[in-house]
């Protein structure tokens, strides 16, 4: 269940979450962009250290409430682990999984560190240049790989979060994986009451669903298109039709 904290962080943390809470333009952003963002959470980048060298604004910063939470999703893929595995970890290819994303750039391949880039519907740029809530649409990540078994990450900067896909084989069924998507995630406390409505919840379910669905449909096709060509063209190209159409 969702859990709520008082923060350890330092005081440029603080006031970065703390200056986020001033002014209805910037309340109403961070809840827009957090119903957006669907399985992503919205927690506020460092500020600079010019931004919080005010003597009066240090005395007024508080080690803010967080609140934290947790969405996961599994379904059966007809495809081998090694062939998900393989176009998952292709992280730039993301988006045709997920349509709330407009871009994702591996810009480290050694330290596979990449940027994510959130598709904002033109009004909300408008809040979101105008709240300068920037960091919320783009951010930097970082994963890892346990190959074929799992892809992990975490954020390094924007939004704060962590999570991992793993891809077990289903016993007795050689071409059949089970795929489980988990991410963790953290708000500032003024965020959290909206990620606990009922709307928010079932937007992040449809969000993690709908890509998982996308990427599910398009994998069975590629595993089937691959048995026709091995089979060639006989039997596995009934299949192959039959998953595309699916």
């Amino acid at each position: 269940p969702p859990r709520r904290w008082r923060s350890p962080l330092p005081d440029d943390h603080c006031c970065a979450v703390s200056s986020v809470g001033n002014g209805r333009m910037r309340s109403l952003c961070l809840s827009s962009l957090l119903l957006l963002h669907g399985a992503c959470c919205c927690y506020i980048a460092p500020a600079s250290r010019s931004e919080c060298s005010n003597t009066a604004s240090r005395r007024r910063c508080r080690p803010p409430l967080l609140w934290s939470g947790e969405t996961s999703a599994e379904l059966v893929i007809r495809a081998p682990p090694q062939l998900l595995f393989e176009v998952y970890a292709d992280i730039e290819r993301m988006p045709e999984w997920s349509p709330l994303l407009e871009r994702v750039t591996l810009v480290d391949p050694a330290a596979r560190r990449s940027e994510w880039a959130l598709r904002v519907p033109r009004p909300l740029t408008r809040l979101v240049n105008a709240a300068g809530l920037q960091n919320l649409v783009q951010w930097e990540a970082m994963h890892e790989l346990d190959p074929p078994r799992a892809l992990r990450w975490r954020s390094l900067s924007g939004v704060q979060n962590s999570g991992e896909a793993t891809f077990t084989p289903v016993a007795g069924q050689p071409r059949a994986t089970t795929v489980r998507l988990r991410m963790s995630y953290t708000l500032p406390d003024l965020a959290g009451p909206l990620a606990e409505t009922r709307l928010a919840q079932s937007f992040v379910r449809r969000t993690m669903h709908g890509a998982m669905t996308r990427f599910r449909d398009a994998m069975e096709a590629q595993a089937a298109a691959a048995v026709a060509a091995d089979d060639g063209g006989g039997g596995g190209a009934a299949i192959a039709e039959a998953a595309m159409e699916a």
